[in-house]
Order: structure tokens, then C-alpha cells, then sequence
């Protein structure tokens, strides 16, 4: 597939370099939320492989240190301001016989040569295609090559010419002194395209390059990290953005084609991924201290957001949300307060489950892992408390206590005869929907397969609660025991 650049349109012109140095400065706002997610924030790099944009830093458990996204910058604003005046296509394969043997390998095609242009007089036109600039081929990626021609005022092309079929071909260097635009374009002119560069990997990797990312995205009020006391210990907490992922637009060719004619640029959409919203627990504030580019700790935001009673995990550690402000339309966390979460035995006692606690979208391990806890707890309390509270107690409160225990028994009880018939469902559907995609195979197959209703619950889920039950069952056989030496 060809990707065509018309090379003599008015280009942004970033400063001249030597071909070893890459330097940064902070992205216009403008240019980087071309980028998927429309970020405010991020760096612009130059290098002798062209202009990049490093964005949309994120930091997920799969990438605790941290991620970003580098986009090339294309289109007027990534190019100097120096012009061949040609229109270029490629990288192609070339195959030839020459009078030296076979040539084969790649070209850059020449696809149009401009009138009056230095490419023009210096006798380069479509019948050629480029081998080299300065003994370089970039990699075979046109937009280095691109970004490399017109940030320099004079070039050395070497070019190979086919003669017709079996006739064989020939080579020729031109020493070519490029004409440099009168006025520059605007900055932002620009189409950011997702691209992984080896040669820009080290300095990306770099502690400074991220802790510099990071600085430009802290001083946006979006991302200003708010305080927050836990336990004793003062963390600041940012509120992440979710994941955001380009998607096609089109060909190379039908990108370029448009550019070429003037034609407004296409940009890319972004959908959000799977994945949510991470909350950023940093020791100190993010952007103050070059020895610290990412957080202490992660935790993912429930998926239907933080809202007060709702429960996640910590570092292991279960936290109950007491107050909490997010700002619209930002999304920036403007108030946030904390506590470790503790069971509430009054609820256990009525037959309460801990789903609510945790919001829509709860992972079965998550729910499992809770409800162990709320058991642990009132296990605890039973052995704990209970006793003492019976004996001191009197008629009234006991009987409270027995109706309480009962009905949360009857409720456990519907609970979990509903896990286990919706766990039946599922599996009866399943195999259905096997059988069908085996009869479709052999062709026999027609009705459409039955639907597999996505659920949360498990097998384990039933078994925690089928424990509760017994544990409700001890207490209230010890509140009635109570009761009756209280009656008499």
C-alpha cells in the first residue's frame, strides 16, 4: 500500500538538529487533544526520526510504573521548512536486472515532481525513485524521511531509474539545495498517529522523561492530586482517566490523498476500553519530587463510580467510601474521606448480602472475597460479644434478636436457592449453545442458540452464604436458649 505526502504544502518548521539530539518542551494544548481522549497535557519530542507527541499517561496494575502513548505527529505541523517538491510514495519493493547484476530491495517512488521546484531543476522527476537521503534510508518509514529532507537546506539523493522491462536500470546522486518557505503554517495543523519507535525507546524510559509527563499532567486542575488521611498517613489520591484507543480511519493512501489536496485532516475516534478508572495513591504530591514518577498504590474505581457506602480494596485492605465529591463535568476528586471497612453485624443478622457494597460490575472474587470477611466478623461477634449480651440484656431486646435471626435465615435461605438455580441456568444454556455451535458446523443446525445471561455469582458465593446460615442458626439457637431462661 502507497502512502502519498505532497511535500510542497506549507509545513510547520521545528528547529534544525543534529542527527544524534532529541529534546522535548510541553505540547501545545491544542495539538495534543487531537490525541484519543482529547488530553490537555503531554510533550512534544523532536528527533531525527521527526515530531512526537507523548500523552495520555496512565497507570493500571498490569503497568504500576507507568504508560503513555507516543503519536506522531503528520501532516504540516510535524515538518521543517525546507521543500524537494516532489509528492513521494512508498516504501515499494523493487526488482531489477542492471548491468551489474540483480538490484533488489526497496524505493521511495517518486509520484510527482512540481513545476519550478528544486527537485525539478536539479533534474529529479518521476522517473526516478529514491534510494537514499545523505545515506540514509530511515528505516524505510517515509514520515522520517520526510521529517529529516525538510528540516535541512541542502540533501544528497541517491536514485535509481528503470529503463523498461529487462533493460535494466540506473543510478545516479543529485546534490540538491531545497527551497525554504516564506511563511509557516499553523503549529497545530497536525494528525497524531500511534507509533512505536526503537530509537526514541531509551529516552522514554528514561526516570526524567516520565517524572516530566507527569509534572505537565499534575499542573492541570483535572489531575490535581487531593490529600487524603488514611490511617494516620497522608496520601494524595488523582482520580485516573479510563483507557482511551484509536481506530482506524481509513487507509495510509486515502489519509495522505486528502492531506495533499488541502483537504481537512481526518481524526481519529477513541472508544473507551475495558478497564474503568484507577485511583492513584502517591506518597508525596505527583510532580514534586524527581525521585517519585509513579504512585505507592493502586485501586480500581468501582465501575458505577465512587458514591458514599461503597466498598474496595486497598493494599489488601478492605476501605468503606464516607464522603466523597467529584467534580462535573472534569471528573477531577474534589473531596474524598476514607475509613477501613467494618461488618455490620445488624445487617448480617437480617440476612444481608455484600453486593451492594461493592456496586454493579463486581468481579465474583471481589463479592467471595467480602463475604468471607462479613463471615470471619460474625464469627467473631458470636464468640466475642454475644455472650455478655445475653446476659445482660433484657426480655425485650432478646426477642428482637430471635425474630431478627430467623427472618435473616429465611432470607439467606431464598438467597442462595436463587445463586444456585441462576448457576443452574447458565451451565443448561451453555451447553446448549455448545450443541447448537456443533450442529451449525455439520450443518444441521437452525434455531438459534439460547442466550447465556452474564453473571457474577459462583459456586463459592452459595457455599459462603450456606455458611452464614449455619452461623445465624448458632445464634439464634444461643438467643433462644437466653429467651427461655428469661421468661420464667
Amino acid at each position: 500500500m502507497l502512502m502519498t505526502l505532497f511535500l510542497s504544502a506549507l509545513l510547520q518548521a521545528p528547529p534544525a538538529q543534529e542527527a544524534s539530539a532529541i529534546t522535548h518542551r510541553p505540547a501545545l494544548p491544542a495539538l495534543v487533544a487531537k490525541a484519543p481522549g482529547k488530553p490537555e497535557y503531554g510533550l512534544h519530542i523532536s528527533s531525527p526520526q521527526g515530531q512526537f507527541i507523548f500523552t495520555n499517561l496512565r497507570y493500571s496494575p498490569l503497568q504500576p510504573k507507568g504508560d503513555a502513548t507516543l503519536y506522531r505527529v503528520t501532516g504540516p505541523a510535524a515538518m521543517g521548512p525546507y521543500r524537494l517538491g516532489t509528492e513521494l510514495g512508498g516504501p515499494s519493493k523493487f526488482t531489477k536486472l542492471d548491468v551489474s547484476g540483480r538490484y533488489q530491495g526497496n524505493f521511495f517512488e517518486i509520484k510527482k515532481v512540481v513545476d519550478g521546484s528544486a527537485a525539478k531543476e536539479a533534474g529529479l522527476d518521476e522517473d526516478w525513485s529514491i534510494l537514499s537521503v545523505d545515506g540514509q534510508n530511515f528505516g524505510w518509514n517515509i514520515q522520517s524521511l520526510i521529517a529529516y529532507m525538510t528540516t535541512r537546506p541542502a540533501i544528497e539523493v541517491a536514485a535509481i531509474k528503470a529503463k523498461g522491462w529487462g533493460m535494466g536500470s540506473t543510478t545516479k546522486t543529485f546534490q540538491i539545495q531545497l527551497r525554504k518557505l516564506e511563511a509557516l503554517p499553523d503549529p497545530t495543523d497536525a494528525f497524531l498517529v500511534p507509533e512505536q519507535v526503537d530509537e526514541l525507546k531509551p529516552f522514554l524510559a528514561q526516570p526524567t522523561t516520565l517524572f516530566e509527563l507527569v509534572r505537565s499532567r499534575s499542573a492541570l486542575p483535572r489531575f490535581k492530586a487531593l490529600p487524603v488521611e488514611l490511617q494516620g498517613e497522608t496520601l494524595w489520591v488523582v482520580r485516573g482517566v479510563p483507557t482511551f484507543t484509536p481506530q482506524p480511519t481509513g487507509g495510509r493512501d486515502r489519509f495522505s490523498a486528502r492531506v495533499s489536496r488541502g483537504a481537512p485532516m481526518p481524526q481519529p475516534q477513541a472508544v473507551e476500553a475495558q478497564g474503568g478508572i484507577v485511583l492513584e495513591f502517591w506518597k508525596q504530591e505527583p510532580g514534586s519530587n524527581l525521585a517519585q514518577s509513579s504512585p505507592a498504590a493502586l485501586c480500581a474505581e468501582p465501575i458505577d463510580g465512587l458514591v458514599p457506602g461503597r466498598v474496595f480494596t486497598f493494599q489488601g485492605r478492605w476501605l468503606r467510601v464516607q464522603e466523597v465529591e467529584v467534580e462535573a463535568p472534569t471528573g477531577r476528586l474534589a473531596k474524598l474521606r476514607l475509613a477501613p471497612w467494618a461488618a455490620d453485624v445488624t445487617a448480617l443478622l437480617s440476612g444481608a448480602t455484600l453486593a451492594s457494597n461493592l456496586g454493579s460490575g463486581a468481579q465474583p472474587g471481589q463479592q467471595e472475597a467480602l463475604e468471607q470477611q462479613a463471615n470471619d466478623a460474625l464469627v467473631e461477634w458470636k464468640t466475642r460479644t454475644l455472650p455478655g449480651l445475653l446476659a445482660n440484656q433484657g426480655l425485650a431486646p432478646t426477642e428482637d434478636l430471635v425474630v431478627r435471626a430467623e427472618k435473616g435465615l429465611l432470607l439467606l435461605d431464598l438467597e442462595v436457592k436463587g445463586i444456585r438455580s441462576r448457576l443452574d441456568a447458565k451451565t443448561r444454556a451453555e451447553a446448549e449453545q455448545k450443541a447448537h455451535a456443533q450442529l451449525a458446523a455439520t450443518g444441521r443446525g437452525a434455531a438459534p442458540p439460547p442466550t447465556v445471561l452474564p453473571t457474577t455469582e459462583s459456586e463459592r458465593l452459595a457455599d459462603l452464604l450456606d455458611q452464614r446460615k449455619a452461623i445465624l442458626m448458632a445464634i439464634l439457637g444461643s438467643a433462644k436458649q437466653a429467651l427461655v431462661q428469661q421468661r420464667r
